[in-house]
Protein backbone atom coordinates (compact mmCIF):
# COMPACT_ATOMS: atom_id res chain seq x y z
CA UNK A 1 0.00 0.00 0.00
CA UNK A 2 1.67 3.09 -1.05
CA UNK A 3 0.83 6.21 1.83
CA UNK A 4 0.21 6.33 5.55
CA UNK A 5 -3.09 4.34 7.02
CA UNK A 6 -2.21 6.60 10.04
CA UNK A 7 -5.10 7.61 12.56
CA UNK A 8 -3.42 9.56 14.70
CA UNK A 9 -2.47 12.38 12.92
CA UNK A 10 -5.21 14.54 10.40
CA UNK A 11 -4.76 17.85 9.75
CA UNK A 12 -7.57 20.59 11.09
CA UNK A 13 -11.13 19.79 9.51
CA UNK A 14 -11.02 23.27 8.22
CA UNK A 15 -7.41 22.98 6.29
CA UNK A 16 -8.51 20.13 5.03
CA UNK A 17 -11.62 21.09 3.35
CA UNK A 18 -10.59 24.45 2.18
CA UNK A 19 -8.10 23.31 0.48
CA UNK A 20 -10.35 20.29 -1.11
CA UNK A 21 -13.17 22.87 -1.66
CA UNK A 22 -10.63 25.21 -4.01
CA UNK A 23 -9.97 21.69 -5.79
CA UNK A 24 -13.42 20.68 -6.31
CA UNK A 25 -14.28 24.52 -7.73
CA UNK A 26 -11.16 23.72 -9.53
CA UNK A 27 -12.82 20.25 -11.17
CA UNK A 28 -16.21 21.42 -11.64
CA UNK A 29 -16.25 25.15 -13.10
CA UNK A 30 -12.97 24.29 -15.33
CA UNK A 31 -15.51 21.85 -16.92
CA UNK A 32 -17.11 24.21 -19.57
CA UNK A 33 -13.87 25.70 -20.95
CA UNK A 34 -12.17 22.41 -20.98
CA UNK A 35 -11.82 19.73 -23.97
CA UNK A 36 -14.66 17.87 -22.15
CA UNK A 37 -17.13 21.06 -23.12
CA UNK A 38 -19.20 18.73 -25.51
CA UNK A 39 -22.88 19.23 -24.92
CA UNK A 40 -25.15 16.63 -22.82
CA UNK A 41 -27.14 14.36 -23.51
CA UNK A 42 -30.49 13.63 -21.46
CA UNK A 43 -32.06 9.97 -20.57
CA UNK A 44 -35.38 10.17 -18.83
CA UNK A 45 -35.47 6.95 -16.86
CA UNK A 46 -37.55 6.04 -13.59
CA UNK A 47 -39.72 9.56 -14.60
CA UNK A 48 -36.89 11.41 -14.17
CA UNK A 49 -34.58 13.14 -16.62
CA UNK A 50 -30.53 12.55 -16.12
CA UNK A 51 -28.06 14.77 -17.98
CA UNK A 52 -24.54 12.29 -18.85
CA UNK A 53 -21.89 13.17 -20.80
CA UNK A 54 -20.53 9.96 -23.26
CA UNK A 55 -16.46 10.14 -24.03
CA UNK A 56 -14.85 7.74 -25.66
CA UNK A 57 -14.93 4.19 -26.99
CA UNK A 58 -13.98 0.66 -24.97
CA UNK A 59 -15.31 -1.01 -21.67
CA UNK A 60 -17.78 1.63 -20.20
CA UNK A 61 -17.11 2.87 -17.13
CA UNK A 62 -19.78 4.85 -14.95
CA UNK A 63 -18.50 8.05 -12.84
CA UNK A 64 -21.11 8.33 -9.80
CA UNK A 65 -20.16 11.66 -8.15
CA UNK A 66 -20.49 12.88 -4.64
CA UNK A 67 -23.06 15.32 -2.87
CA UNK A 68 -23.44 19.17 -3.72
CA UNK A 69 -21.09 18.68 -6.53
CA UNK A 70 -22.57 17.34 -10.05
CA UNK A 71 -20.70 15.25 -13.32
CA UNK A 72 -18.29 17.30 -14.06
CA UNK A 73 -16.60 16.39 -10.65
CA UNK A 74 -15.15 13.77 -12.73
CA UNK A 75 -14.52 15.08 -15.91
CA UNK A 76 -10.65 15.38 -15.94
CA UNK A 77 -10.39 12.14 -14.65
CA UNK A 78 -12.97 10.73 -17.15
CA UNK A 79 -11.06 12.83 -20.15
CA UNK A 80 -8.04 11.04 -19.13
CA UNK A 81 -9.02 7.44 -19.60
CA UNK A 82 -11.84 7.92 -22.70
CA UNK A 83 -8.72 7.14 -25.17
CA UNK A 84 -9.10 3.50 -23.71
CA UNK A 85 -12.09 3.37 -22.34
CA UNK A 86 -15.54 4.68 -22.97
CA UNK A 87 -16.41 7.00 -19.88
CA UNK A 88 -19.82 8.08 -18.48
CA UNK A 89 -20.21 11.01 -16.34
CA UNK A 90 -24.05 11.71 -15.24
CA UNK A 91 -25.24 14.36 -12.74
CA UNK A 92 -27.75 12.27 -10.05
CA UNK A 93 -31.27 13.08 -9.73
CA UNK A 94 -31.28 16.44 -7.69
CA UNK A 95 -27.56 17.33 -9.23
CA UNK A 96 -27.20 20.06 -11.89
CA UNK A 97 -28.12 20.54 -14.74
CA UNK A 98 -31.35 18.42 -13.79
CA UNK A 99 -34.34 20.01 -12.39
CA UNK A 100 -36.46 16.91 -11.23
CA UNK A 101 -39.00 18.11 -8.45
CA UNK A 102 -37.86 16.80 -4.74
CA UNK A 103 -41.22 14.70 -4.29
CA UNK A 104 -40.33 11.86 -1.89
CA UNK A 105 -38.95 12.03 1.82
CA UNK A 106 -36.91 8.85 1.70
CA UNK A 107 -33.97 9.38 -0.60
CA UNK A 108 -31.17 7.34 -0.40
CA UNK A 109 -28.55 5.65 -2.33
CA UNK A 110 -30.81 2.66 -2.98
CA UNK A 111 -32.79 5.63 -5.43
CA UNK A 112 -29.91 6.84 -7.21
CA UNK A 113 -28.74 2.53 -7.71
CA UNK A 114 -31.96 2.36 -9.37
CA UNK A 115 -31.49 5.35 -11.17
CA UNK A 116 -27.77 4.47 -12.12
CA UNK A 117 -28.95 0.52 -13.19
CA UNK A 118 -32.08 2.20 -15.32
CA UNK A 119 -29.09 4.66 -17.01
CA UNK A 120 -27.23 1.41 -18.10
CA UNK A 121 -30.37 -0.15 -19.59
CA UNK A 122 -31.20 3.04 -21.58
CA UNK A 123 -27.16 3.22 -22.72
CA UNK A 124 -27.23 -0.69 -23.26
CA UNK A 125 -24.05 -0.90 -21.01
CA UNK A 126 -24.52 -4.35 -19.97
CA UNK A 127 -21.17 -5.03 -17.76
CA UNK A 128 -19.69 -1.65 -16.98
CA UNK A 129 -17.07 -0.47 -14.28
CA UNK A 130 -18.63 1.92 -11.74
CA UNK A 131 -16.02 4.85 -10.31
CA UNK A 132 -17.78 6.58 -7.28
CA UNK A 133 -17.02 9.02 -4.65
CA UNK A 134 -18.57 9.64 -1.39
CA UNK A 135 -22.28 9.05 -1.81
CA UNK A 136 -21.40 8.15 -5.41
CA UNK A 137 -19.46 5.26 -3.78
CA UNK A 138 -22.19 4.90 -1.03
CA UNK A 139 -24.12 4.40 -4.42
CA UNK A 140 -21.93 2.47 -6.69
CA UNK A 141 -21.74 -0.03 -3.36
CA UNK A 142 -25.46 -0.13 -3.22
CA UNK A 143 -25.40 -1.33 -7.00
CA UNK A 144 -23.39 -4.06 -6.90
CA UNK A 145 -25.10 -5.46 -4.07
CA UNK A 146 -28.39 -5.23 -5.61
CA UNK A 147 -27.06 -5.67 -9.49
CA UNK A 148 -24.25 -7.48 -9.59
CA UNK A 149 -24.82 -8.45 -12.94
CA UNK A 150 -24.41 -5.42 -14.49
CA UNK A 151 -21.18 -4.73 -11.97
CA UNK A 152 -17.40 -5.51 -13.89
CA UNK A 153 -14.98 -3.82 -11.31
CA UNK A 154 -15.92 -1.51 -8.42
CA UNK A 155 -13.73 1.78 -7.66
CA UNK A 156 -14.62 3.31 -4.52
CA UNK A 157 -13.42 6.88 -3.07
CA UNK A 158 -14.63 6.93 0.46
CA UNK A 159 -17.97 5.74 0.74
CA UNK A 160 -19.45 7.32 4.05
CA UNK A 161 -20.82 4.19 5.55
CA UNK A 162 -21.78 5.85 8.70
CA UNK A 163 -23.53 2.90 10.27
CA UNK A 164 -20.81 1.20 11.29
CA UNK A 165 -18.89 3.77 13.15
CA UNK A 166 -20.52 3.25 16.62
CA UNK A 167 -19.11 -0.46 16.30
CA UNK A 168 -15.51 1.02 15.77
CA UNK A 169 -13.37 2.50 18.01
CA UNK A 170 -13.37 5.65 18.67
CA UNK A 171 -16.50 5.85 16.13
CA UNK A 172 -19.48 6.50 18.27
CA UNK A 173 -17.63 10.20 19.24
CA UNK A 174 -17.28 10.67 15.25
CA UNK A 175 -20.79 9.40 14.76
CA UNK A 176 -22.54 11.93 16.72
CA UNK A 177 -20.63 14.67 16.01
CA UNK A 178 -21.58 14.47 12.45
CA UNK A 179 -25.41 13.90 12.87
CA UNK A 180 -25.31 16.09 16.37
CA UNK A 181 -23.11 19.11 14.59
CA UNK A 182 -24.61 18.68 10.72
CA UNK A 183 -26.81 16.33 9.82
CA UNK A 184 -29.41 16.78 11.66
CA UNK A 185 -29.73 20.73 12.18
CA UNK A 186 -29.22 21.05 8.40
CA UNK A 187 -32.41 19.03 8.14
CA UNK A 188 -34.22 21.03 10.35
CA UNK A 189 -33.12 24.35 8.72
CA UNK A 190 -34.44 22.49 5.07
CA UNK A 191 -37.82 21.99 6.61
CA UNK A 192 -38.47 25.17 8.31
CA UNK A 193 -37.45 26.08 4.65
CA UNK A 194 -34.71 28.25 5.17
CA UNK A 195 -31.74 26.52 2.71
CA UNK A 196 -29.65 29.91 3.62
CA UNK A 197 -29.47 28.19 7.17
CA UNK A 198 -28.87 24.85 5.60
CA UNK A 199 -25.80 25.52 3.75
CA UNK A 200 -24.54 27.94 6.56
CA UNK A 201 -24.80 25.13 9.01
CA UNK A 202 -22.76 22.56 6.76
CA UNK A 203 -20.12 24.61 6.03
CA UNK A 204 -19.82 25.72 9.48
CA UNK A 205 -19.46 21.93 9.92
CA UNK A 206 -16.92 20.70 7.14
CA UNK A 207 -14.98 24.20 6.70
CA UNK A 208 -15.17 25.68 10.18
CA UNK A 209 -17.37 28.93 11.75
CA UNK A 210 -17.98 31.30 9.35
CA UNK A 211 -17.21 28.84 6.44
CA UNK A 212 -19.92 29.95 4.13
CA UNK A 213 -18.33 33.57 3.97
CA UNK A 214 -15.05 32.09 2.91
CA UNK A 215 -15.49 29.83 0.21
CA UNK A 216 -14.57 30.84 -3.66
CA UNK A 217 -17.50 32.05 -5.33
CA UNK A 218 -17.39 30.00 -8.05
CA UNK A 219 -17.63 27.18 -5.46
CA UNK A 220 -20.66 28.85 -3.98
CA UNK A 221 -22.60 29.03 -7.34
CA UNK A 222 -21.66 25.03 -8.21
CA UNK A 223 -23.31 24.37 -4.08
CA UNK A 224 -26.41 26.21 -4.59
CA UNK A 225 -26.67 24.51 -8.01
CA UNK A 226 -26.64 21.09 -6.01
CA UNK A 227 -28.55 22.28 -2.88
CA UNK A 228 -31.66 20.20 -3.69
CA UNK A 229 -29.99 17.30 -3.26
CA UNK A 230 -28.38 18.28 -0.21
CA UNK A 231 -32.07 18.45 0.92
CA UNK A 232 -33.51 15.21 -0.03
CA UNK A 233 -30.44 13.64 1.60
CA UNK A 234 -30.70 15.67 5.03
CA UNK A 235 -34.31 15.80 5.33
CA UNK A 236 -34.54 12.00 4.43
CA UNK A 237 -36.26 9.24 6.48
CA UNK A 238 -32.86 7.12 5.81
CA UNK A 239 -30.19 8.86 3.71
CA UNK A 240 -27.97 5.92 4.77
CA UNK A 241 -29.54 2.90 4.23
CA UNK A 242 -27.86 -0.44 5.46
CA UNK A 243 -25.33 -2.32 3.61
CA UNK A 244 -23.77 -4.70 6.73
CA UNK A 245 -20.38 -6.11 6.55
CA UNK A 246 -21.71 -9.64 5.66
CA UNK A 247 -22.16 -8.23 2.49
CA UNK A 248 -19.74 -6.31 1.97
CA UNK A 249 -18.20 -9.57 2.60
CA UNK A 250 -19.86 -12.04 -0.27
CA UNK A 251 -19.40 -8.92 -3.33
CA UNK A 252 -17.92 -10.62 -6.21
CA UNK A 253 -16.55 -7.85 -7.73
CA UNK A 254 -12.53 -6.37 -7.77
CA UNK A 255 -12.52 -3.55 -5.87
CA UNK A 256 -10.26 -0.85 -5.79
CA UNK A 257 -10.55 1.62 -2.68
CA UNK A 258 -8.43 5.25 -2.97
CA UNK A 259 -8.28 7.06 0.45
CA UNK A 260 -7.10 10.38 0.95
CA UNK A 261 -3.98 10.47 3.81
CA UNK A 262 -5.73 13.48 5.25
CA UNK A 263 -9.20 12.69 5.25
CA UNK A 264 -11.41 13.36 7.82
CA UNK A 265 -11.07 10.84 11.18
CA UNK A 266 -14.42 9.48 10.46
CA UNK A 267 -13.91 8.21 6.77
CA UNK A 268 -10.48 7.05 7.33
CA UNK A 269 -11.90 4.69 10.13
CA UNK A 270 -14.53 3.32 8.09
CA UNK A 271 -12.25 2.96 4.76
CA UNK A 272 -10.00 0.86 7.12
CA UNK A 273 -12.84 -1.37 8.15
CA UNK A 274 -13.52 -1.73 4.39
CA UNK A 275 -10.42 -2.86 3.58
CA UNK A 276 -10.64 -5.42 6.02
CA UNK A 277 -13.93 -6.82 4.57
CA UNK A 278 -13.42 -6.94 1.56
CA UNK A 279 -12.42 -10.28 -0.32
CA UNK A 280 -11.51 -8.95 -3.86
CA UNK A 281 -9.97 -5.51 -2.26
CA UNK A 282 -7.07 -3.69 -3.00
CA UNK A 283 -6.46 0.11 -0.77
CA UNK A 284 -4.23 2.78 -2.45
CA UNK A 285 -3.92 5.79 0.24
CA UNK A 286 -2.96 8.84 -1.21
CA UNK A 287 -0.67 10.81 1.37
CA UNK A 288 -1.68 14.23 0.36
CA UNK A 289 -4.95 13.69 -0.25
CA UNK A 290 -8.41 15.07 1.89
CA UNK A 291 -11.80 13.59 1.01
CA UNK A 292 -11.66 14.61 -2.37
CA UNK A 293 -8.44 13.43 -3.45
CA UNK A 294 -9.65 12.63 -6.92
CA UNK A 295 -10.82 16.58 -8.04
CA UNK A 296 -6.90 17.64 -6.71
CA UNK A 297 -5.26 14.73 -8.13
CA UNK A 298 -7.33 13.75 -11.30
CA UNK A 299 -4.05 12.20 -12.75
CA UNK A 300 -3.09 10.11 -10.14
CA UNK A 301 -6.79 9.06 -9.65
CA UNK A 302 -6.55 8.20 -13.50
CA UNK A 303 -3.98 6.00 -13.53
CA UNK A 304 -4.66 3.94 -10.48
CA UNK A 305 -7.72 3.64 -12.13
CA UNK A 306 -6.12 2.20 -15.43
CA UNK A 307 -3.49 0.37 -14.21
CA UNK A 308 -6.57 -1.47 -11.67
CA UNK A 309 -8.60 -2.18 -14.78
CA UNK A 310 -5.38 -3.69 -16.83
CA UNK A 311 -4.41 -5.60 -13.71
CA UNK A 312 -8.25 -7.27 -13.48
CA UNK A 313 -8.15 -7.73 -17.24
CA UNK A 314 -5.34 -9.62 -17.04
CA UNK A 315 -6.00 -12.28 -13.98
CA UNK A 316 -9.28 -12.81 -12.47
CA UNK A 317 -8.40 -12.21 -8.17
CA UNK A 318 -8.62 -15.19 -6.63
CA UNK A 319 -11.39 -15.33 -4.00
CA UNK A 320 -10.47 -13.90 -0.57
CA UNK A 321 -7.75 -12.36 -1.97
CA UNK A 322 -6.40 -8.51 -0.50
CA UNK A 323 -4.25 -6.82 -2.15
CA UNK A 324 -2.17 -3.35 -1.71
CA UNK A 325 -0.84 -0.83 -4.16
Amino acid sequence: MEGSNDLDYRPPMKATLLLAIWSVAAAVTAQPAAPAARPLSKAHVNGVDLHYLDRGRGQPIVFVHGSLVDHREWGPVAEELSGAYRTITYSRRYNFPNDNPLTATDHSALVEAADLAALNRHLHLGRMHVVGVSYGAYTALALALRHPEIVRTLTLVEPPLIRWLPDLPGGSALYDAFYGGTWQPTGRAFRAGDPAEALRVTLDFFVGPGGADRIPEEFRAVLLANLREWQALTTSTDAFPPITREQVRKLSASVLMLSGGRTYPMLALIDAELERQLRNGRRKVIPEGTHDVCSEQPSVCAAAIRSFLEEVSRSKPRSGARRQL
